[in-house]
């Protein structure tokens, strides 16, 4: 049997991230705050963080952070390379 909890699709810069920051034990993640309704945002920020783990990540945004909205929601994954600037050289 399947478990579906297992199975996950990661598409693009996700899975560059995945493969470069695999072996690693601090890595960059991008943490995602949004605060007001869950279809039209009011408040939407990405703070870029180092960190051990996804829940490490998220308290060290909301410690740093200087400005918190009231009832953000907080989302860590992990930087892929494009995202934090890397660019392919072209011959």
């Amino acid at each position: 049997m399947i478990d579906l909890k297992q199975i996950r699709m990661a598409f693009g810069d996700e899975a560059d991230a995945i493969a470069y920051w695999k072996g690693k034990q601090f890595k960059k993640y991008a943490v995602d705050v949004t605060a007001g309704p869950y279809k039209h945002p009011n408040y939407r920020r990405t703070v870029y963080v180092r960190a051990e783990s996804a829940a490490g990540a998220i308290q060290c945004a909301i410690r740093n952070m200087l400005s918190k909205p009231s009832r953000a929601r907080y989302q860590a994954r992990l930087a892929g390379p494009k995202e934090l600037g890397a660019t392919q050289k072209t011959a």
